[in-house]
């Protein structure tokens, strides 16, 4: 079955949208306006048309209808005007607001996190990435809109809707909770699959990419790496973890991981649903928090990220502040500003091989000043520990006595006290 957004596409056609916001205390006019901005490039990345936009200040929400009757016709006006049947909200609507507007409106309501929501399941890849967008689209819609459900099963897609309506599910309470409870448990099985993966991972040192949406962290990841990561000027272009080594001949070796972007007002649901991807994130050694420079809300942007970072358990792992898209800037004095604002050390465009050539060394140095140079002797019969000494550490020297293989070697600390406690090997007296 063709949805109307698939048929939209095609013709090269777009859904005309009115955006409305409600500027509330203790929001600045910049502020908002920003937040409108990005709100235009959310209903442009879903396949919307901008066609106007209002903002209204207030200083609490009208319980009703969020915006009041008054303005709530005065928008009922202005889109007959324009002939679009469509309004995004730039806030968060209750199921009742949502439809008491769509009954003053005669027009679609659509919030941020419905749009947000809407480019997950159209970004989606991955079976479990389909199960996690999946999850949260139910569960934001059990708990807003199970009174119009039924109005909703008769809708062939469209912005808001993608994923549910094209699908033209029609399903009571009972049966969101029995499908979201069963995408749970398979949520679950893919989180331990992923553990397993982890633990074999354990002797690697990891480093994970994180960032407001569309700073260029895929490409970034494309460019320290040999991946071949989705690149696409659209916001959340990747949702899907990727990992991969960062240069087969280090020692000990590193692994980088690419992970889905933030942004403002970015739904708990996801946040929830996203919550085993995002792993790869808590148990990183270290974070590149990768920043937009270009964006003219780059400092926003960086505390948008340290808020979700606080919030899935990862706001105290060491992070490496990485400004990108320095050749979009033209002001040749910012990268000093960011040095004393910030502490910048890594400036840089990732489409610039020397600049990666820079960042990966810097991600070198990072770990080279927690590893210590210390000589052990392994038995020559443990051929598989003198395997991992040489895959795991940077070995410096390598000598035959009557022990053993002995061996000089710079290592991770935390390593080098695991084979201080082994019984089987020698430490030499002059370790460090």
């Amino acid at each position: 079955m063709t949805s109307s957004f698939t048929r939209t596409v095609r013709t090269r056609e777009r859904e005309p949208v009115l955006l409305a916001g409600v500027q509330l205390p203790p929001e600045t006019d910049e502020g908002m306006h920003n937040s409108m901005e990005e709100l235009a490039r959310l209903v442009d990345t879903v396949g919307g048309r901008v066609v106007d936009r209002t903002v209204q200040k207030r200083y609490a929400p009208d319980p009703g209808t969020f915006i009041g009757r008054g303005k709530a016709e005065e928008i009922a006006e202005r889109i007959k005007e324009l002939g679009c049947n469509l309004v995004v909200f730039d806030n968060e609507l209750s199921g009742g607001q949502q439809e008491n507007l769509e009954q003053i409106l005669k027009a679609r309501i659509v919030d941020r996190t419905g749009v947000i929501l809407d480019i997950f399941a159209k970004h989606a890849r991955s079976k479990e990435a389909k199960r996690q967008v999946e999850m949260a689209t139910l569960q934001y819609v059990a708990s807003r809109l199970t009174r119009r459900w039924t109005h909703l099963g008769r809708q062939k897609g469209g912005i808001g809707l993608r994923g549910l309506g094209e699908k033209q599910i029609e399903l009571d309470r009972r049966q969101i909770r029995t499908r979201i409870a069963r995408l749970k448990r398979e949520v679950e099985h893919s989180a331990q699959d992923r553990a397993t993966q982890r633990s074999h991972r354990d002797k690697f040192l990891r480093v994970a990419i994180v960032g407001y949406t569309n700073a260029g962290k895929s490409t970034l990841m494309n460019a320290l790496t040999t991946a071949e990561v989705l690149v696409d000027d659209q916001l959340f272009a990747t949702l899907d973890s990727t990992v991969r080594i960062i240069d087969p001949k280090t020692r000990p070796p590193i692994l980088l991981s690419d992970t889905v972007g933030f942004i403002k007002k970015l739904p708990h649901t996801l946040v929830a649903s996203f919550r085993s991807t995002l792993q790869e994130v808590i148990e990183a050694d270290l974070l590149l928090h990768v920043v937009d420079l270009s964006s003219p809300t780059y400092e926003e942007e960086i505390e948008v990220t340290k808020t979700v970072l606080e919030e899935i358990g990862a706001g105290s792992k060491p992070r490496m502040l990485v400004f990108n898209k320095v050749d979009q800037v033209k002001d040749f004095l910012l990268p000093k500003l960011l040095a004393r604002r910030h502490g910048a050390k890594q400036v840089i465009s990732a489409l610039n091989p020397e600049d990666a050539k820079r960042l990966r060394e810097a991600i070198y140095e990072f770990f080279e000043k927690d590893m210590v140079e210390m000589t052990v002797i392994v038995p020559y019969s443990n051929t598989y520990l003198q395997s991992q000494v040489h895959q795991f550490s940077k070995v410096l020297e390598t000598r035959y006595v009557d022990e053993g293989v002995c061996i000089k070697t710079r290592i991770m600390r935390a390593d080098a006290n695991r084979l201080k406690l082994a019984d089987y090997v020698l430490v030499e007296e002059n370790t460090p």
